[in-house]
């Protein structure tokens, strides 16, 4: 059953990994790492598609995690 926690968990991190990579860019400045938050183009079916997936995956996960807690 501790299948369920690690799927979980696994779902959130993906889930979590595409909507912040759309949402954000990392770059370092001057030794520095600086996060920027970056214009989403809601207009490409792409960015629409990545941010589906991975709010899909969050939810599979938060359910998967629920799911281990109950039983």
């Amino acid at each position: 059953m501790k299948g369920m926690l690690v799927i979980g968990i696994l779902f959130l991190i993906i889930g979590s990994i595409f909507i912040l990579s759309e949402a954000c860019t990392v770059k370092r400045e001057n030794d520095e790492i600086v996060i920027k938050r970056a214009k989403v183009n809601i207009e490409s079916w792409f960015v629409r598609y990545k941010l589906l997936v991975g709010i899909l995956s969050t939810v599979l996960g938060i359910f998967s995690i629920i799911n281990y807690i109950i039983y």
